[in-house]
């Protein structure tokens, strides 16, 4: 095909990224797509609303107050205290995202919040009983990883 400048056939309007040659419209389709993405997420976040909102800025101060806490050498009452906390505040984060990005991240905040209800009940108990089961995660895990 002739392009009007003495050569000859020269790729036919093609775009090289990253070695790849693709054709414009596609590189247009996904732009369009990446538009109405983002226009997705604007509109979801303000209609979430400021209760939404605030239970997210709730939650990320809850994190940031008892995750220091929680990874930290505390025992008893007050890492039972921290870890309740921490998962009450990852429950409100993940009820907002719920709200933005897809309905099924309620399930991660449902599960979080009752995880949590037992530590009101019985911190000591419970707070022992869930390290114990983390310890036994790990300890599975670095048998499966290290043999």
């Amino acid at each position: 095909m002739y392009n009007g400048n003495g050569n000859g056939y020269k790729g036919g309007g093609y775009s090289n990224i990253g070695g790849f040659r693709i054709k414009p419209i596609y590189l247009y389709i996904a732009g369009i797509f990446a538009v109405l993405l983002v226009l997705y997420f604007v509109l979801n976040f303000f209609r979430a609303g400021a209760i939404m909102h605030f239970g997210a800025v709730a939650g990320v101060l809850l994190l940031i107050a008892n995750i220091r806490e929680l990874i930290g050498q505390s025992y008893g009452q007050r890492g039972s205290t921290a870890l309740l906390n921490v998962m009450i505040g990852g429950g409100l984060l993940f009820a907002w995202l719920a709200q933005i990005v897809s309905i099924f991240l309620w399930i991660p905040a449902i599960l979080f919040v009752g995880a949590a209800t037992p530590l009101v009940w019985s911190r000591a108990n419970v707070y022992n009983a869930y390290l114990g089961v983390a310890r036994n995660a790990v300890g599975t895990v670095r048998r499966t990883l290290v043999k």
